[in-house]
C-alpha cells in the first residue's frame, strides 16, 4: 500500500492479521505492523491507544472474517456436506490463518487472545456438533465427534506445512470423516 495512501483501523487490523497469523501475538508490534504498511510509526497513534488495541483489532477481524462470515453459511449445508467442507478447508487455506486458531489456543496466556480463541472455539464446535446430531449422533457422542473433528481440522490445517502432509488430501478427508460415520460423498 502507499505511503500517501491514508490508512484505516481496518487497514491496520488486516496487517496485524497477517502479522499474528505468521508469527503469533508478540509479532502483533507496532513497528513491524507500520512497515508493512508502508507507513510511520506515529501514524499508528492516530487510530490506536497502543498495542493491545492493535491486537484486540486483529483478533476482532480473525473472528468476524473466519467465524462470523462463514458459521452461518456452514450452518447452513446438509450436515455431512458442513463436516467436509471444513476439513477440507484446512487443506485449502492458503491464507495461513487454518492453523490460527491452534496457535492462538497453545501459545498465548494474553487474557484478551484467550477470551477470543475460546468463544470462537465453542462458536465453531457448536456448528460441528449439530451437524453430527443433525446426523443421528445423541448429544454427548455429537460433542465428542464434534471435539475429536475440530481437532483434526486443527491438526490438518497445521500438518498442511510440512512434508508429513498426505499427498492425497481428498482421500485424507474422506478417512477421516468415515472415522467420524460421516456418509460418503454422492
Amino acid at each position: 500500500m502507499p505511503r500517501t495512501a491514508r490508512l484505516t483501523r481496518d487497514d491496520w487490523a488486516a496487517a496485524a492479521l497477517d502479522a499474528l497469523a505468521e508469527g503469533g501475538p508478540p509479532a502483533v508490534a507496532v513497528e513491524p505492523v507500520a512497515a508493512r504498511l508502508g507507513a510511520s510509526k506515529s501514524s499508528f497513534y492516530w487510530l490506536f491507544d497502543n498495542r493491545q488495541a492493535l491486537l484486540a483489532a486483529a483478533l476482532e477481524r480473525w473472528e468476524r472474517v473466519q467465524t462470523d462470515e462463514i458459521l452461518p453459511w456452514l450452518a447452513a449445508l446438509p450436515p455431512a456436506e458442513r463436516l467436509r467442507r471444513l476439513v477440507h478447508h484446512a487443506f485449502a487455506d492458503t491464507t495461513g490463518r487454518g492453523d490460527l486458531a491452534l496457535r492462538l489456543l497453545t501459545e498465548s496466556a494474553d487474557p484478551l487472545v484467550r477470551e477470543v480463541t475460546e468463544r470462537v472455539t465453542e462458536r465453531r464446535l457448536a456448528v460441528l456438533e449439530s451437524a453430527f446430531t443433525a446426523l443421528g449422533h445423541p448429544p454427548e457422542a455429537a460433542r465428542h465427534y464434534a471435539m475429536a473433528g475440530y481437532s483434526a481440522y486443527l491438526g490438518a490445517a497445521a500438518l498442511r506445512h510440512t512434508p508429513s502432509a498426505p499427498a492425497d488430501p481428498a482421500a485424507y478427508i474422506d478417512t477421516i470423516l468415515r472415522a467420524f460415520g460421516v456418509p460418503a460423498e454422492d
